[in-house]
């Protein structure tokens, strides 16, 4: 078994040694204690998506990011909403008056997601390997490169699989908060601590979803870190803390399976009850959303 040792901080090619072929290489790394706490992985066949807070290429990863395309022209966009008195006139009620601008096109890249799960090797060692999934060997064998060596600072290459196949894998991307925790308290106390602003739409989102009465509710690990799960008797609320992502109401039957799929695979299989996007009409579309389900 041939192997090909990385110790680059970033690779900004791929370039496979003779005799590797994409279609049959492993990508990973001998694990040991202080690399398995770093993922938060115990039990082998756990599975995790990496941390956004590891660095750009694991956020990258985890959220996907947004560009602006300059070869498109310019749209016209809502920007502010403000409330004026018309024509100056202050002995009158102020309307609302939307503000636009003329802004670049955003483009969104949805996030590979590549995942790192703790394998047994066929030499009975433990190592932490990429998932790879067709489509990421096809597009995203750089990025799962870039991702072990923005964590770890090394990566290997094996030309052929060197871990057994008969592991079961075992998502650990959510923990249960314990009962009565309140996520906008839970991330408040954690921004505290790093002297970070707690007044804020992120966490007033969170306050407005902790007035509800849920069954439980589960926070987002890894790569799902801002993340939390809102159960509700028949469906699960996905709030993220990270502004601009968007809340996605999904079921409840098999909640934690659904959430870990990619946002894509949920819209193209029809499993997104709905998708409120972070705007200033939020707290009144969500109410609405949620008042409609429950009445279900």
């Amino acid at each position: 078994m041939a192997s090909f040792h990385i110790t680059k901080s970033k690779i900004n090619k791929l370039s496979l040694p003779n005799g590797f072929d994409v279609e049959k290489i492993q990508i990973g790394l001998p694990a040991d204690e202080y690399k398995l706490e770093l993922l938060e992985l115990k039990d082998l066949g756990n599975t995790v998506l990496p941390s956004g807070g590891f660095g750009n290429v694991c956020f990258k990863n985890a959220y996907g990011e947004t560009v602006i395309d300059k070869k498109q022209p310019k749209e016209r966009r809502y920007v502010s909403t403000n409330w004026i008195y018309p024509y100056g006139n202050t002995h009158t009620t102020k309307v609302a008056c939307d503000i636009y601008k003329y802004c670049w096109v955003r483009k969104e890249i949805p996030p590979a997601e590549i995942e790192l799960s703790l394998s047994l090797g066929n030499d009975n060692k433990q190592y932490i390997t990429a998932v790879l999934t067709p489509e990421i060997r096809k597009s995203g064998i750089k990025e799962a490169i870039n991702i072990f060596l923005e964590i770890f600072g090394e990566c290997y290459i094996f030309n052929e699989n060197i871990c057994l196949d008969n592991i079961k894998r075992r998502k650990c991307n959510w923990v249960l908060l314990p009962p009565g925790t309140k996520p906008s308290i839970h991330l408040s106390n954690q921004l505290r601590q790093y002297n970070q602003d707690v007044d804020t739409f992120d966490i007033a989102r969170l306050r407005f979803l902790d007035k509800y009465d849920v069954n439980e509710i589960v926070e987002g690990t890894n790569g799902f870190k801002g993340y939390y799960a809102y159960i509700f008797d028949n469906h699960c609320v996905l709030e993220s803390a990270i502004y601009g992502n968007a809340t996605y109401i999904i079921p409840k039957e098999n909640w934690e399976i659904l959430s870990q799929k990619t946002k894509k695979e949920l819209l193209d299989a029809n499993q997104v009850i709905e998708k409120i996007v972070h705007t200033e009409r939020w707290f009144h579309n969500i109410k609405s959303i949620i008042k409609k389900l429950e009445n279900k």
